[in-house]
């Protein structure tokens, strides 16, 4: 794979894995639209590629949210180990894990179903559209609930249901998780906060799983110089692009990434009719 090439998918898995679009989506698009083929259908390489720009936008989520994540981590094994009591930050650490759950298994259950769904491009055209829309429409006539309780059990595992819908493809994990929780009353920036907490556990726990695969199968020779480029390019732009959304939503709605999204999904359809 050019370095360029690595360079340019880095900078969009950045970019829009912290913003309601699809990274995935934008991942599969790229290369269909400048027609590269740098796998050639391995999976092996396609994976590798993936886990390293995952790793990449994972630290930047780490960096800008370190201080939420040291608090609940700590907090949930303290209290696990008798050595503080089961206050609300502690629970927030287990129930963050716990919202993961619902993706884990869909994604086990129904693997080799998400795989060939993963690059039709329709398919991801439909996924931005649709639940661009839906997002739109629930952020527009949600109502934030001043005195609702923090993140609880419920909440959890209706948000980490809302996550699992975004193993297909177009879907976008932040933007299906900001949705549900805008559904039980949270305001847009608590929303955000939930979702990109939620993200540590999921983008973690599938980064773990298919490093496994990877180095099970063998590292391919000759792509350090991609993976690096790739990984390095969607850690700054994805610390950039989490820090932007922060605060974005403290002040405007999701209205504008539902417009994108719905442009996008449009502009895609029209390049597959005309090709």
């Amino acid at each position: 794979m050019p370095i360029f090439h690595a360079i340019i998918l880095g900078i969009a898995q950045g970019l829009t894995e912290f913003v309601p679009v699809s990274s995935s989506g934008h991942l599969e698009l790229i290369p269909w639209l400048f027609q590269w083929n740098h796998f050639n259908g391995d999976s092996r390489i396609e994976n590798t590629f993936d886990v390293a720009l995952h790793l990449g936008t994972l630290s930047a989520l780490l960096t800008v949210l370190r201080k939420e994540a040291l608090l609940y981590s700590r907090a949930g094994l303290r209290a696990l180990l008798g050595r503080q009591r089961w206050n609300s930050d502690a629970k927030i650490g287990w129930l963050l894990l716990l919202s993961a759950a619902p993706a884990a298994v869909a994604a086990i259950l129904f693997e080799s179903f998400l795989l060939k769904q993963s690059s039709r491009i329709a398919v991801i055209a439909i996924g931005l559209g649709a639940f661009g829309l839906l997002l739109w429409v629930v952020d527009t006539r949600a109502k934030a609930v001043p005195s609702r309780p923090d993140f609880s059990g419920p909440d959890a595992l209706k948000i980490g249901a809302g996550q699992a819908l975004a193993l297909l493809p177009g879907v976008s994990r932040s933007g299906i998780t900001i949705t549900v929780a805008r559904m039980l009353g949270y305001d847009r920036h608590r929303s955000a906060s939930v979702a990109f907490l939620m993200g540590i556990p999921i983008i973690a726990g599938a980064g773990l799983y298919r490093c496994y695969g990877v180095f099970s199968d063998g590292l391919p020779t000759g792509m350090w110089p991609a993976l690096i480029a790739g990984a390095l390019t969607a850690a700054v732009t994805g610390w950039l692009a989490l820090r932007f959304t922060l605060r974005w939503v403290q002040s405007h709605t999701y209205a504008g990434f539902a417009i994108y999204r719905l442009a996008l999904a449009l502009a895609v359809m029209a390049v597959l009719y005309m090709r």
